[in-house]
């Protein structure tokens, strides 16, 4: 029961969620075509809450996948600046007037996304090849600092923007799980998919990596290759989803550490469990977003960071 937990609280997740929100839907409406509620469930609530389950998943996997390359609690896409490249990437392509991007908005999103990582990940690899013979925890200091290098770009670009332009970076910033109907999974899931994959393939390399480097080398893992597969594949999924919510703090941080003291470092275990609970979590965060008094939906972003601080802050203080 206690290993199946996770999974039955986001199947529980992703069946109810979409029955709340502003307004509570009747079952007996979501199958009637002719029913105003029946395009507010399957168009616009159901794409919504499938979106949180696979984005929830994602970031939680790639939290996991990182913690146990610099074998840092502290690391995640976030920490180590691979959002706030997707970000920058997508603040950038929202100034540039295309033609074009009305159409195929999603598309060119993901690819500005994913361009932003690469130059994340680029960076990242650079600093370790100049110094080679450093333990790749250290870093983690140089994804902080490119993090803050980041957002400080995303803050130049918004003081030069117009305000309507202005307006529309801060509200994605925030995060959102707004979309209708299911394209949008649709032009994702070629950048979700394979990471994942890529991911569960590394299972038996990651626990040798969270190890020690140098027993993962004695067991025959290619140091160099698995972490670079790993750097691509948190890439891909962070610039696919970053595209479309935003860059959204914490799950990556907070739920692979939980599952991690509950169900151990066994990552043939914690990849499931990290998952699951990554999926709820963010459908619980949405939720919260979509039934709390507010003026308008309180915006994804601030609800994880609200409950993902406190937690940040308990790990550094347990860890010193």
């Amino acid at each position: 029961m206690k290993n199946s937990l996770p999974c039955i609280l986001s199947l529980i997740a992703l069946i109810f969620c979409p029955l709340y929100g502003f307004s509570e839907i009747d079952i007996e409406n979501i199958f009637n075509p002719q029913h105003q509620q029946y395009f507010i469930f399957w168009e616009l609530r159901m794409p919504r809450i499938i979106l949180c389950w696979i984005c929830g998943a994602g970031l939680a996997i790639g939290g996991m996948a990182f913690q146990a390359l610099f074998r840092n609690e502290l690391a995640s896409p976030f920490t180590l600046g691979i959002s706030g490249g997707a970000a920058l990437g997508v603040a950038i392509l929202t100034m540039v007037e295309i033609q074009i991007i009305n159409e195929y908005s999603s598309i060119i999103y993901s690819l500005a996304a994913f361009l932003g990582c690469l130059i994340a990940i680029s960076f990242i690899l650079l600093l370790h090849r100049l110094r080679p013979n450093s333990p790749i925890s250290d870093l983690l200091l140089g994804g902080v600092a490119l993090s803050f290098i980041f957002n400080s770009l995303i803050l130049f670009i918004q003081y030069m923007a117009r305000p309507d332009d202005i307006a529309r970076m801060v509200y994605w910033m925030m995060g959102s799980m707004q979309i209708v109907g299911y394209k949008p999974l649709l032009y994702i899931s070629p950048l979700i998919l394979p990471a994942i994959l890529i991911i569960y393939s590394l299972r038996k390399e990651l626990d040798l990596l969270f190890s020690c480097e140098q027993l993962a080398a004695t067991r025959g893992v290619q140091i160099r290759k698995n972490q670079r597969l790993i750097f691509l594949a948190v890439s891909l999924m962070s610039a696919g989803l970053v595209s479309l919510c935003g860059p959204i703090g914490f799950v990556g941080l907070v739920v692979p550490h939980i599952c991690r003291r509950i169900y151990g470092p066994g990552h043939k275990t914690l990849f499931w469990q990290s998952l699951f609970f990554g999926a709820f979590f963010l459908c619980f965060c949405d939720l919260l977003c979509r039934v709390l008094p507010s003026q308008g939906e309180l915006p994804i972003g601030i609800m994880t960071a609200l409950i993902g601080t406190p937690f940040f802050i308990y790990i550094i203080f347990k860890k010193r």
